[in-house]
């Protein structure tokens, strides 16, 4: 519907520099780093109120406390906060997970579409890595010659030098063609970094004259990355990119063309070169031909190299292979040259094992999640069988909350919203200057305009009323998805204590028809000779001696003892009997002669038809 953004005011903050330039750039006027936006509100020099739309773009990368922080400004003023994310790249350096927290608790809006990559076999593996199936991605890239594996790290290096030079001299020719290339490490960017500028030297790609900044000798025709924000004063942000055009080592000064900027040229006076404090991380000017994961995320190239060591994670993964727009390339050491000990490259393994160990390794989750959501199981192996029954049940409760599948309710919504869509075109007169699409029709409120025919009105109205059972539908989807996120550990669990509950049923029959009490032989008769009616039996003998466990049953007569009063026991009880019963009635089938077991163990007025709508002890136990 249409938003009426006249009498609201835009605010825009991202956790890094570059993102917010990226925002201006995307139209956003307003526009701050969420540390500065923070600052301010504390500081009450920034105010937010009930007409205030504040955006936090890369929010999944937002410290839990800043967002939460962020968030009680806008619940006092009253503020309406729009988060757009994705949990499933790079987390937060900080304490992370609230932005997960809040999707799978409230829903959200999701883009499907991938429009960066331009082969269909490079979406699907993308979609594989978001799914968690590294095993199968990397083996698509493998299959499209896209994975180089050599078996010492300089090798691997080697090749992939000569790989980036030819991208280099290829991307001379088109720009659109830039090659980056993309390592875990900060150790390993300063070295590929190094090797690259030295291979532009020796190519005379570079030009002679060096400025030194801080350990860095940068020449013209550098690519470079600047490492400080400086966006008031010289329109710089710790990310932005660009080549050295020329230096003045006398004046101590760089001038270099932005990239993004249609030639822009700024000058870094020696003030931000030399500016660099002890608290600073980064190089104040760094070489930009190599970049660490988080740099990277919002990067967009036509060629990456990625350099593999086995210590990153699927998150890590996901950000570096989705950063080029047709040609992505892994770099991995799978050989038999045994690593030092500092080197996290993988270990002595034959090739194809060597895939496999990638491909795990990469398999670790990187995502951050709060504690309260952080899924605890308890020992299942210390619990009795009563306890694992009240698990069980648990559960189960749990897992019945799940908000139901409305997926068809959805798509019926949909194609009576484009029907009603429709007949609004329909009637909708063709002359005067009108906005485009729905925009011309639809209104924030139920108040049409009194201009407007009878017919194009009642349309319109059910436009809208489409429109919000669509919405409705689909938010409630939102909510569904988020939930089974949000559990999904909880039918395996389920799983495990129903495994459990029936392993348990399993050793106690053996156990009871190995021993063969007088109580259940009394109960339930021998034992059958074929093997289903033995299983059946043992079970039944199992269900009898985990309730005299359970309720401490020690009649050498009766197998379940007196009648209880707790209705607990009492269900328990009938749940033994019915299954007492059901031996009985299969032996009394197999020989009609035998005479009936005594009354006390038989349930009173037996309804067969209602115990075929019971779960039996095989099926109950999954």
């Amino acid at each position: 519907m249409l938003w009426q953004l006249d009498a609201y005011r835009l605010l825009a903050a991202a956790p890094t520099g570059i993102a917010t330039i990226s925002l201006q750039g995307e139209g956003f006027e307003d526009v701050a780093t969420c540390d500065r936006l923070l600052g301010d509100l504390d500081r009450g020099q920034e105010q937010l109120d009930a007409r205030t739309v504040l955006v936090i773009d890369e929010a999944g990368m937002v410290g839990s406390r800043k967002l939460v922080r962020l968030l009680e400004h806008a619940e006092r003023a009253g503020a309406k906060v729009v988060l757009v994310g994705d949990d499933r790249q790079l987390a937060a350096i900080d304490a992370g997970g609230g932005f997960r927290a809040l999707r799978v608790r409230l829903g959200a809006s999701e883009l499907t579409e991938n429009r960066r990559q331009r082969q269909a076999w490079e979406r699907e593996a993308l979609d594989l890595v978001r799914s968690g199936l590294v095993d199968d991605a990397v083996a698509a890239y493998q299959a499209h010659d896209r994975v180089v594996a050599a078996d010492s790290k300089p090798a691997v290096t080697l090749v992939l030098l000569q790989d980036w030079w030819v991208a280099w001299q290829e991307a001379e020719q088109d720009p659109a063609e830039e090659v980056i290339v993309l390592a875990g490490r900060r150790t390993e960017v300063d070295r590929l970094n190094s090797l690259c500028q030295e291979l532009l030297a020796a190519q005379g790609r570079l030009g002679g004259e060096r400025l030194q900044v801080d350990d860095r000798q940068l020449a013209v025709g550098d690519r470079v990355v600047c490492g400080h924000n400086a966006i008031g004063e010289l329109g710089v942000a710790n990310g932005s990119r660009g080549s050295i055009t020329a230096l003045d080592p006398h004046a101590r000064t760089l001038t270099v063309r932005l990239d993004g900027t249609d030639g822009q040229e700024i000058m870094l006076p020696r003030s931000y070169l030399d500016g660099r404090g002890r608290g600073e991380r980064n190089r104040r000017v760094d070489l930009a031909y190599a970049t660490t994961g988080h740099r990277a995320q919002g990067l967009t190239r036509g060629r990456a190299l990625v350099h593999l060591t086995g210590s990153e994670d699927v998150n890590w993964l996901y950000v570096q292979l989705s950063r080029a727009r047709h040609d992505t390339r892994l770099y991995a050491v799978v050989g038999p040259e045994p690593q030092g000990a500092g080197e996290l490259d993988l270990p002595d393994r034959e090739q194809p094992d060597g895939y496999l160990q990638l491909a795990q390794a990469l398999s670790r989750a990187g995502g951050q999640t709060l504690a309260i959501d952080t899924p605890s199981s308890p020992d299942l192996r210390r619990l009795s069988t009563a306890e694992l029954r009240v698990e069980r049940d648990r559960l189960r409760r749990q897992l019945d909350q799940a908000p139901r599948d409305r997926r068809r309710e959805l798509a019926r919504a949909t194609a009576h919203r484009k029907q009603a869509e429709q007949t609004v075109a329909a009637h909708q007169p063709s002359t005067g200057h009108q906005p485009p699409g729905m925009l011309r029709w639809l209104r924030r409120s139920n108040d049409q305009p009194t201009q407007l025919p009878g017919g194009l009105a009642v349309a319109t109205q059910q436009v809208n009323r489409a429109h919000d059972r669509e919405r409705e539908l689909r938010q409630h989807q939102q909510r569904r998805q988020g939930w089974l996120e949000a559990n999904s550990h909880l039918g395996t669990q389920y799983r495990q204590v129903v495994r459990t509950l029936a392993w348990q049923r399993r050793a106690t029959g053996l156990a009871v028809e190995a021993d063969r009490p007088g109580y259940v032989l009394e109960a339930l008769g021998p034992v059958p000779a074929s093997t289903r009616g033995r299983r059946a039996w043992r079970q039944a003998a199992a269900e009898i001696e985990q309730y005299r466990n359970t309720y401490q049953i020690a009649d050498p007569a009766q197998a379940l003892g007196p009648e209880p009063r707790g209705p607990g026991q009492r269900a328990d009880r009938q749940r033994a009997r019915t299954a007492i019963a059901r031996i009985q009635a299969k032996q009394r089938a197999a020989d009609p002669s035998r005479e009936r077991q005594p009354t006390s163990e038989r349930p009173t007025q037996p309804r067969p038809h209602h115990q075929r709508g019971r779960q039996g002890p095989e099926r109950a136990a999954g």
